[in-house]
């Protein structure tokens, strides 16, 4: 599987989940500390438009402004969904990819991108006390790039808490969220 078809499924296993979010959901809390699942969606369909403008030449803006106010919030993931991944395919992975917060060749930041949709809709199950479907070749892709990289500069910074020990034998997602601060 491309990285690219990677992004698109991981995008519909969240919408599957995103679908069943109702106003009622938005208010509660996520493993993200601070954050509520407004704020998170927020977030992820910020960074996610930033990386499709980027991947379209544009600069990077970081925006965690309200997406859906009281709207269609399945049909507001669907769109930045599509967007997003129309943008990769337009782009490819060649080159590099300039953010706010990096420069990255662009398989990488691809990676990031799946990283955030699978991190991130994992944090709303959770909040939501639900599942959600994974692909164990995305876990691989995203536990590859965020075990081999410091992140300590991150925890410093407040972008990731604390690593949460795991067993080096609990499955691969477990040991990512982990890493990644968060209690699988």
């Amino acid at each position: 599987m491309s990285q690219i078809d990677a992004l698109e499924q991981a995008w519909k296993y969240g919408a599957e989940l995103v679908a069943t979010v109702g106003d009622e959901d938005l208010s509660a809390p996520t493993p993200c500390a601070g954050w509520d699942v407004r704020a998170l969606l927020n977030h992820l369909l910020g960074e996610s438009k930033m990386q499709s403008e980027v991947n379209r030449g544009l600069p990077s803006v970081h925006d965690e402004s309200d997406r859906f106010g009281d709207g269609d919030i399945a049909g507001v993931w669907a769109t930045v969904a599509a967007d997003n991944v129309a943008s990769w395919r337009e782009a490819g992975v060649e080159g590099e990819r300039t953010y706010f917060y990096g420069t990255f060749p662009a398989a990488v930041a691809l990676t990031i991108n799946i990283g955030e949709v699978l991190v991130h809709t994992w944090d709303l199950a959770t909040a939501l006390g639900r599942t959600v479907t994974t692909d164990p070749d995305h876990v691989a892709m995203a536990y590859g790039l965020w075990s081999a990289v410091p992140l300590d500069g991150l925890r410093a910074g407040g972008q990731l808490g604390p690593e949460v020990p795991v067993p080096a034998d609990a499955p691969l997602l477990d040991r990512l969220l982990g890493l990644l601060g968060r209690q699988p």
